[in-house]
Order: C-alpha cells, then structure tokens, then sequence
C-alpha cells in the first residue's frame, strides 16, 4: 500500500475512535467506570425519579394489601375498616307500620257482620232506649159552658202516671125554673175515675175510665156508675192540641156528656175552648115522668199542667 494511503485510512481510524465519546453523552450516559457494568445490571438499575415514584404505589396496587399515608377508596376493598363515630354506618330503623284508625273501625265492622272473622276489636252496639212518658203528670183548670138558656162553670183535677191516673171533676149549672117564674134551679154533677192509658207518648194520650158520678137536682140525688174516655193528641210540631172527652152513666139515671175542642200550650199554661153536648135524664124516678135536659153550646177553660 502507498504511504500516502496508509496515513488517510490512519486517520480515518483516529477520527472514528475519538468521534464515540461525545455521541454517548447526548443520550444522557455518564463516561464513568459504573457505565462499564453489563447492561443487565444497568438495565435493573431504577433512575432516581422511578425511586420516588416507587414510594408511592399505585392505587390499584393497594387492592388487598394495607397502605400507609392517605387510602384510596379503592383501598377499603377486601379489608376491614375501623369504625369511628363521625363515619359509622347508619343503620335503617325497623318501622312499623300500623293501620289507620280506620282500617281498626272497619274490621270491627266486618267482622261483626261477616260470620267468623275475628275483629280487632268487638263492635260496640248501641241500644237506644225508647221514649218514656213523664212519671207523673197533674193537670187541673177551670171552665164556663153557655148550655143554651143555663150557665156552668166546672173545675177539674187529673193526674196521669205512664199507664195510671185518676181523674175528678165537678159541675155547678143553673137553669131556670120551669114553671115560669123567676126562680133558678141548681144542678151539681160530680165524677171521680181511675183511668189507664191505651196509649201515651210525647204526642198524645188515649184513656179509658171508670168510676162513679153522682147528680144532685132540687128535689133528688142520683149516685150510679160511670164510664168515661178521653184523648188528646198534638196538631204536628204546633202547640196546639186537639182533644176530646165522652162520659156516660147508665143507671139509676141517664147521663150523657160530651166535648171536644183545641188547646193552645203557652208553656205550662193551657188555653183551651170548644163545644160541649149534656143530656139528663131522671127516668121518671122525680114525679113519675121522664123529665129531659138537653143542653149544648161552646165552653172555654184556662188550665195547669206540672
């Protein structure tokens, strides 16, 4: 080989040789002993920021292992956590749930109207009482009759329990004398009775009586049995009544009377007006010849009731 091309490829080599070391350092490797190390050893050897990032694993590394510092919630899976009270678990309180007022109503109903369901509770059955009477009632008042050509005036006294009562009246009338002149005849009818109610209520009242009655007349005295009824009834919610009374006495004379009318109830107080009807009959037992009265017209009366 000439010299001159062995001095080219010689320096070539030196420029080869020396050109390596600065190529190595771009690449971040240091030109020192521990850089001629195998390259396995090198390779298992951590940089130092790998170092630091080792201290901190990686929040899926934490999956069933405990950790240090601050825990990932992902941490908590696969390990018990310590109970503190700020972070217990809240329990949901058992409620019961009880039925309305009204479903306990209604099954006590049911279950008194539908054979052998038990109910809650037995139905409680209200009874209502029926209306009963006043225990005792008195009445008394007064009353004028215009008979025709004789004047009346009556008193009357009753008192009535819920079946039983007694009833006493009496009459005074004054007619004038038959023969013409200016003479009056005075008349006087008693009655007393026991009565019972057929019917009564806050509405009215029907009574059947009996007793005696007794006429007095100038010149005889009669006493025979007499038999009486008598009912009254209120008018709808007025208070106005509607009542009426027929008294008869068969023997030893004959006696017939009768009224009817209307009362106005203001309070205890009675106000009371209608018609009456009275037919006497002495059988002839005076002189031997029937001797007749007939007398009708209107009566008005004020009376008490307590």
């Amino acid at each position: 080989m000439p010299a001159s091309k062995a001095v080219l490829c010689a320096a070539l080599a030196v420029s080869v040789l020396l050109g390596t070391s600065p190529a190595q350092a771009r690449f971040g490797k240091r030109a020192t002993s521990s850089s001629s190390s195998s390259p396995r050893s090198t390779s298992r050897q951590a940089s130092p920021s790998q170092e630091s990032r080792g201290a901190r694993a990686h929040p899926a590394s934490a999956i069933g292992q405990p950790r240090e510092g601050r825990t990932h919630p992902a941490s908590a899976i696969g390990r018990e956590r310590t109970p503190r009270s700020d972070d217990a678990p809240r329990r949901r309180a058992m409620r019961v749930r009880r039925p309305p007022p009204g479903a306990i109503v209604t099954g006590a109903v049911i279950g008194a109207t539908r054979p052998g369901f038990a109910a809650a509770r037995p139905a409680q059955r209200v009874v209502r009482e029926p209306e009963d009477t006043v225990p005792l009632l008195v009445r008394m008042g007064v009353q004028g009759d215009l008979l025709g050509d004789a004047g009346a005036m009556g008193l009357f006294m009753a008192m009535d329990g819920r079946r039983l009562g007694l009833d006493a009246r009496i009459t005074g009338m004054s007619l004038p004398a038959m023969d013409g002149s200016d003479a009056t005849d005075r008349i006087t009818l008693l009655s007393a009775h026991a009565s019972a109610a057929l019917w009564a209520g806050e509405r009215g009242r029907l009574r059947l009586e009996g007793g005696v009655a007794s006429a007095h007349a100038p010149d005889i005295l009669f006493v025979g049995p007499s038999f009486a009824a008598s009912v009254e009834a209120c008018i709808g919610p007025s208070p106005v009544d509607l009542e009426a009374r027929i008294q008869a006495v068969p023997f030893p004379h004959r006696q017939v009377d009768a009224q009817a009318g209307l009362a106005v109830h203001v309070g205890s107080l009675h106000l009371r007006g209608g018609w009456r009807a009275l037919y006497l009959n002495d059988a002839g037992h005076t002189t031997g010849e029937k001797q007749i009265e007939r007398l009708t017209g209107p009566y008005l009366g004020l009376g008490l009731t307590f």
